[in-house]
């Protein structure tokens, strides 16, 4: 193994793109609906603070990014709630539209869309759950958001004061065509360590089926084989949207990793038959350089300037990459 693999085994995943058509209809989704918090803002996109990684919205038009006219069921973005019922309750009187609410051994889910059909959902966990190897990360960001006085975990659960600020994004969901390719490049490529369902921890729970949970810091990056979704009417616990993976319609966001050298990251990648077609770009923020996976997924690695970590959103940054979990 190389050098570098247990500071690539501590990968973070510290910004979510989102691609919109229009920022201002956004806006008023995520700002007046949802009641996220702006970290900061421009007339181009918008940042916001989803717990352990930063939401930012940007304009597709401005990346030659055309979105689909329809939901894209490849990605699933997960906010945590202490209490489903009563956060959808508050999110529907703003307007919001959710899916039938579902209960099964993980706990409790409910969807929704934004305006441009990325797809959201709110989670309340089961105490089943909490006892899974992935359940210890959900504790300890709940004991991050008690230890630094944040108000969503411990605020109204419902009703007109609700909020999704201080709910921290927990999961997200990254539908893919094949198991063994996504295993080549985020447990062997990138080495990023697994939480449950991985190579190296099938046996700790019953996820055996090409679903795998990785260790990315506050947030779960979780890869889901297609191949585990059965017809609508074999799942009596658990219907859900069909998910879908179709590369030219999932450009419309984007999972952004910290990478502290990112040089040398790029070279090890290299090594494991990992390449960009782009190469490292060099602006006043840093550095970046962009890799789709073999199922379209879009992933960026970063590397911020100092500059960069001196802006708002670089000050949250800076915390989320030096939590301990």
């Amino acid at each position: 193994m190389p050098t570098d693999a247990a500071t690539l085994a501590e990968r973070r995943v510290v910004y979510l793109f989102l691609y919109v058509r229009d920022l201002a209809v956004s806006r008023d989704f995520f700002e007046r609906a949802l009641r996220l918090r702006v970290l900061e803002e421009d007339d181009r996109s918008v940042k916001y603070d989803t717990g352990e990684v930063i939401l930012a919205l940007n304009r597709a038009d401005d990346y030659g990014i055309t979105l689909p006219n329809e939901p894209d069921h490849s990605t699933d973005i997960v906010f945590l709630v202490e209490d489903l019922d009563a956060a959808r309750a508050a999110l529907e009187e703003r307007g919001v539209e959710f899916t039938e609410t579902h209960n099964y051994e993980i706990g409790g889910i409910s969807d929704f869309y934004d305006p441009d059909g990325h797809w959201f959902t709110l989670y309340e966990t089961s105490e089943e759950s909490l006892t899974w190897p992935s359940g210890d990360r959900i504790q300890a960001v709940r004991r991050l958001y008690q230890a630094d006085g944040k108000p969503g975990l411990v605020g109204p659960h419902g009703g007109p004061d609700f909020s999704l600020d201080g709910k921290p994004l927990i999961y997200l969901f990254l539908f893919i065509r094949d198991a063994e390719e996504a295993v080549n490049v985020y447990a062997e490529g990138l080495a990023i360590r697994d939480l449950e369902g991985g190579p190296c921890s099938r046996a700790s729970t019953a996820d055996e089926e090409g679903v795998i949970k990785y260790d990315t810091g506050g947030i779960i990056l979780t890869t889901h084989s297609l191949e585990t979704v059965r017809e609508e009417h074999e799942i009596v616990d658990h219907p859900c949207p069909p998910r879908t993976v179709n590369p030219r319609e999932m450009g419309g966001k984007a999972v952004v990793f910290h990478a502290p050298n990112i040089e040398a990251t790029v070279k090890e990648l290299a090594e494991r038959g990992i390449q960009s077609p782009e190469g490292i770009v060099h602006s006043e923020i840093g550095a970046t350089v962009r890799y789709t996976d073999p199922s379209g997924h879009v992933y960026f690695l970063y590397e911020p300037s100092e500059e960069a970590l001196r802006t708002p959103s670089g000050r949250k940054l800076r915390t989320i990459i030096t939590r301990t979990y």
